[in-house]
């Protein structure tokens, strides 16, 4: 009796574990679900909803050069998803990616031995891994980027870390990207303190900030689909899908952490340290955005 006692107690208890576990992800999913539902609503028929998502935009701007209705994985292309004049702009220039050059540097470089033997591949025997990245370590209780993977490894081989944001991490992490391709983003919520890290991300994407007083959210939520002068502003969803990009503005390729360093610059606000906790906990939120979609990375950006 004592026995089947224990076994009921240790079964309710794993039970009750699960059951709460899974609620550290109950609010993100909400957030994600209206996240998405929000997008996939503003580009089912801009010409239909003018009034209520593309009030200043010319009626017939909107029905020549905006491309509906979208379906969720169009988002991983960012303002080519639902811009014409972008998509054909970049089909041209994708006839010859500028980022295949520095993506077989970063296969050359992840196949290279350090001085101790060992290549990249020790420490990602399958390199097929961006989709779980960033992701929350509970036993280190932190977020773990796969820029900080890849210098680890480094580390560990013996080698001095990589600086981040460009150069020759954004090529091994490029490599990464490639032979992560077609794989869905799985970024999970493990802990009650990786609830705090995705809390905090949003709070920090939400925010109004700067000499500017802007949020990432007015930029690429609110005004996601319209143009300041030539700029086509690109979706918040399915942002970190194409990651690490070669823009056409750095003339090479850069780091997530990069562009997010310089989109909260160009708020007004003080330039944060890449691999900061908060620049880590919005690269967490935003990619927990993006569950389930596509990567598609490296790509081209303006």
């Amino acid at each position: 009796m004592l026995k089947k006692l224990i076994k009921i107690a240790t079964i309710s208890m794993i039970s009750g574990t699960i059951m709460f576990a899974a609620n550290f992800n109950a609010q993100a999913e909400k957030d994600r679900h209206a996240f998405v539902n929000y997008f996939l609503k503003k580009f089912e028929n801009p010409v239909a909803n003018r009034a209520k998502y593309f009030p200043y935009v010319p009626i017939e701007e909107l029905k020549k050069d905006y491309i509906y209705p979208l379906k969720f994985e169009d988002f991983k292309n960012g303002p080519m998803s639902w811009y014409r004049p972008a998509k054909e702009q970049f089909a041209e220039i994708n006839d010859f990616p500028p980022y295949e050059i520095p993506l077989d540097d970063g296969k050359e470089l992840f196949t290279k031995p350090f001085a101790n033997g060992k290549t990249y591949s020790s420490c990602f025997p399958n390199p097929a891994i961006k989709q779980n990245y960033p992701y929350y370590d509970t036993k280190r209780d932190e977020i773990v980027t796969i820029g900080m993977a890849v210098n680890e490894c480094r580390v560990k081989n013996g080698e001095k870390p990589l600086k981040y944001g460009k150069g020759d991490i954004a090529k091994v992490i490029a490599y990464l990207a490639d032979k992560s391709r077609g794989q869905k983003i799985n970024i999970k919520i493990p802990s009650a303190n990786a609830a705090k890290a995705y809390e905090a991300g949003k709070k920090l994407f939400y925010k109004q900030r700067g000499y500017l007083s802007i949020s990432c959210n007015e930029c690429h939520v609110q005004s996601a689909g319209k143009r300041i002068r030539a700029e086509a502003l690109s979706p918040a969803l399915g942002s970190t899908t194409e990651m690490p990009v070669y823009r056409l503005k750095w003339g090479g390729l850069g780091t997530l952490q990069r562009r997010l360093v310089g989109c909260i610059k160009d708020t007004g606000s003080e330039k944060p340290k890449m691999q900061s906790k908060p620049v880590k906990e919005l690269a967490y939120f935003l990619t927990y955005m993006s569950n389930g979609m596509k990567l598609n990375g490296p790509d081209t950006r303006k």
